[in-house]
């Protein structure tokens, strides 16, 4: 298994009203890796309602499962977006693993999927097509222009908020009220 453990992994990535890519308008992500090379997140509050796993995987085994239906997906990031991406809780794990912390994994193989729809995989999970991607210095440019505020990760956050309620609660988790923000920002 693979450790995450540097920079702003494990941290949320809330974006700001001052944020101008509207793909993440809104959106709160989940660092899973930042190094001196860039930086990988999964944007953890964007559902994608009209498509099923099942439309997206071709695998008979999965497909024949009626449970595979009852897996949201997430619009994870517009990097790879036919990928699956798996954040969870960290007791499962397998060769593919990306521990980013004590509480939360990332996996990205079909293993992982098979053992979620026979009741044999993680405890909490959030399946997401692709993910956001930033080159070396390019996540640091976007926090100096104020893109993002940055909050502790937390799993509760992760799995348990409604996505509609989770940049709210991000930013109310920094102390910040989210009606005072604004895109005008205080540099000379």
């Amino acid at each position: 298994m693979k450790k995450s453990k540097k920079f702003l992994s494990g941290k949320f990535l809330i974006a700001s009203p001052s944020m101008t890519d509207p793909r993440f308008y809104k959106s709160v992500i989940y660092i899973i890796t930042h190094k001196n090379e860039g930086a990988m997140g999964i944007v953890i509050n964007q559902p994608i309602i009209q498509t099923k796993i099942k439309n997206i995987i071709n695998n008979e085994e999965l497909n024949n499962n009626s449970n595979i239906d009852n897996i949201p997906i997430t619009y994870g990031g517009p990097v790879d977006t036919k990928k699956g991406f798996i954040l969870h809780t960290s007791e499962f794990k397998d060769e593919t693993t990306i521990k980013v912390d004590s509480e939360i994994s990332l996996t990205s193989n079909i293993n992982i999927l098979k053992s979620i729809v026979k009741g044999e995989g993680p405890r909490r999970s959030l399946f997401a097509l692709g993910y956001a991607g930033w080159f070396a210095g390019q996540l640091e440019e976007e926090l100096t222009n104020d893109g993002w505020l940055v909050a502790p990760g937390n799993s509760k956050l992760i799995f348990e908020c409604k996505a509609e309620k989770k940049w709210t609660q991000a930013v109310k988790s920094i102390g910040i009220n989210p009606n005072f923000l604004s895109s005008n920002s205080g540099k000379c």
